[in-house]
């Protein structure tokens, strides 16, 4: 007998006393008593095998030399597994078939047709009586990567590193796989909970994409359909839902559902480590929503630090010199997530700065001097987008009203030094110039029309009314104002004069007045009571006709409130506060025939008597929420003046207080 056929027959023989391959179940009794001797071999980090270099890693753990040295997340890839980790995957994956293979076998009796056939791992289980394995694995057990523990923001040494070091020594779990895994989970968003239907998400969601977000210089435009934005984050599609349901009147009962939601997504957050749609959730909130602005963007911008964002900017510098004289796939990819980041960061500056001029507070956000000053490196690209004109547009504003606010603004209500004077001329030719440059550079939008060049008028004359209202501070009545001070305030009257006027004329504003953000209505708001402040104190001083400043604020706010729109809605809001104060200054004056052909021609003279005698002498009075062709409810009484954007007394900005619990 050869030597060939001797060694099948042995073969044939070692196979048919070999024992059978284990079962699930064997293979997860085995698992838990088998030695295992093995050590996980951490190889390299994703990102140095994503460049195919060598990953330099201290005691095996993250972060990498490379990571640590430029701030990036390290993200350890550990192939070599342990067997037991091995199989306690198995026993996972058993778990889950056999799951599946239930759940079919269930469809099938349900249907009346055969049941598939049973699972061969499992040969003496059939039907419902399919048991999991025993060893039930917890879901956060394990994982596969291990992620970098929490830094200090900066890419040099901090006092914190020394800490975060020792605590990680002493408290290996803080990195552990197991909170690796825990924290690699996607939680159930908000369809998945059943707050809201599949059917309303896709409205609330499409309607945000297509509409609202070029409000915002599509900060979500690579998100295409609400599949999309539910991979993405749940507190994304939150903030989505909740915006677009403010701002559509139909869907008014499912903004306080969308709106809990979003704020115990939010709030529940507020000790743990986030992702960038995270951040993009907060920002989207901070644009929208007044009563918590404020704290959304609090928490984006410090989320913003902790993540490094602003480390984007030059990312992107070395990103954009690198295609100047190459091009690849990856050099690509990384320009536009790099550019990415740097509109959020820049969305952040916009947020924030313009809540610190609606309360008049201090800034939060550090603004870098190389992102600030280079900020035309976004409109770099070969084409830049119509998006990132606008967004750089509203950053050189901000930055030119940032400025004006550290000069003349001041906690005191004393009145502005004449040395000043010499300070109007200069940032009112900057407003001018930043109007002439950009001016041209707009072009319209196929969702939202001509708001884009409608806005940037708009906000020139937001400009020139925060410029010049300074100079009015601190004056009373008797006190005439000063000479060097005159042209700056007939400019600031001119100017709020001009914001109603476009609201009235500008058929792209009328159309988009719902949907822009607060940020526009609270300005119109103190556009119009600095016009009313001026018509009681200065009239005659400026050459002001009172009867057509009332009319035209009369017809804008008939215009409002002919305006659908929920009932916690700004706009509501500046409509009720403006009316309140237009009533007490025709009253006060003496001037009649301002509500002609108004939602309020039945209330004129009315609401002043009724509200100063304690009386409600009349039906409207007696039911104050019905306005004749309103097609909203206003309530005169109903709402406290902190809700109505009032406080606007002696030409200034207060800092209003909102309610965050509600």
């Amino acid at each position: 007998m050869s030597s060939s056929l001797k060694r099948k027959r042995s073969e044939v023989l070692d196979a048919e006393t070999r024992p059978p391959p284990p079962s699930w179940s064997q293979l997860d009794n085995e698992s838990l008593i088998r030695p295992d001797n093995s050590k996980k071999v951490a190889t390299a980090c994703k990102g140095c095998r994503k460049q195919k270099i060598k990953c330099e890693l201290r005691n095996d753990e993250p972060p990498c030399a490379r990571c640590h040295r430029k701030g990036l997340e390290c993200i350890l890839h550990i192939p070599n597994r342990t067997a037991t980790e091995d199989h306690k995957q198995i026993s996972l994956l058993g778990k889950d078939m056999l799951s599946v293979h239930d759940t079919l076998e269930r469809i099938c009796q349900h249907l009346g047709i055969r049941n598939p056939d049973p699972l061969a791992s499992y040969p003496n289980t059939t039907g419902n009586e399919t048991q999991a394995p025993q060893n039930d694995y917890e879901q956060d057990d394990d994982g596969v990567c291990e992620l970098s523990p929490p830094a200090s923001p900066s890419a040099a040494k901090a006092p914190i590193d020394s800490y975060l070091t020792s605590l990680q020594e002493t408290s290996p779990a803080g990195t552990s796989p197991q909170k690796a895994r825990r924290n690699t989970l996607a939680p159930a968003d908000m369809v998945t909970k059943g707050v809201i239907s599949v059917e309303s998400a896709n409205l609330l969601v499409e309607y945000y994409l297509r509409h609202l977000d070029r409000f915002l210089y599509s900060l979500a435009g690579h998100y295409k359909c609400l599949d999309d934005v539910r991979r993405a984050s749940p507190a994304l599609l939150a903030a989505m839902c909740t915006v677009a349901a403010f701002q559509k009147p139909e869907s008014s009962g499912l903004f306080d559902i969308c709106n809990r939601e979003y704020r115990h997504l939010v709030s529940t957050a507020m000790f743990e480590k986030r992702n960038q749609e995270f951040i993009r959730a907060l920002c989207i909130g901070s644009f929208w929503l007044p009563n918590s602005s404020r704290i959304l963007a609090s928490d984006a911008i410090r989320r913003s630090a902790d993540c490094r964002l602003p480390r984007s900017y030059h990312q992107l510098n070395n990103v954009r010199a690198t295609l100047a004289t190459t091009t690849n796939a990856i050099s690509e990819t990384a320009n536009h997530e790099a550019a990415d980041r740097v509109r959020l960061w820049y969305l952040l500056f916009v947020s924030d700065q313009q809540l610190s001029i609606l309360h008049n507070r201090d800034c939060i956000m550090h603004a870098d001097k190389d992102i600030i000053e280079g900020r035309d490196l976004l409109l770099s690209a070969s084409k830049p987008t119509n998006d990132d004109v606008r967004l750089i547009s509203q950053v050189s504003l901000l930055v030119i009203m940032g400025q004006i606010k550290a000069v003349f603004s001041s906690d005191e209500m004393t009145p502005v030094p004449k040395m000043l004077a010499v300070q109007l001329n200069h940032f009112s030719r900057e407003l001018d110039q930043w109007h002439d440059r950009f001016s041209p550079l707009f072009e319209a939008d196929p969702h939202v029309g001509g708001f884009p060049l409608a806005g940037l008028k708009l906000h020139h004359q937001f400009g020139r009314l925060y410029l010049g209202h300074h100079v009015l501070r601190g004056l009373q009545k008797t006190n005439p104002i000063p000479l060097h001070f005159q042209q700056a305030a007939l400019t600031a009257r001119e100017a709020a004069g001009t914001i109603f006027s476009m609201i009235l004329e500008n058929d792209a504003l009328r159309a988009n007045i719902v949907g822009m953000p607060h940020y526009f209505h609270i300005m119109i708001s103190f556009a119009g009571h600095f016009s009313l402040d001026v018509c009681m104190k200065f009239s005659e001083q400026l050459g002001v006709n009172v009867h057509d400043e009332f009319t035209r604020i009369s017809s804008v706010l008939a215009f409002f409130a002919q305006t659908n729109v929920v009932a916690q809605h700004p706009l509501a809001r500046v409509t009720t506060g403006l009316m309140r104060k237009l009533s007490d200054c025709s009253a006060a004056l003496g001037v009649e025939g301002v509500l002609a052909g108004s939602p309020f021609s039945r209330l004129e003279g009315q609401y002043a008597a009724a509200r100063d005698f304690g009386l409600a002498s009349t039906s409207e009075a007696q039911q104050p929420g019905l306005l004749p062709g309103a097609a909203t409810p206003f309530d005169w009484q109903a709402l406290p003046t902190d809700f109505l954007y009032t406080d606007f007394a002696d030409f200034d900005f207060a800092d209003t207080l909102f309610d965050f619990v509600t």
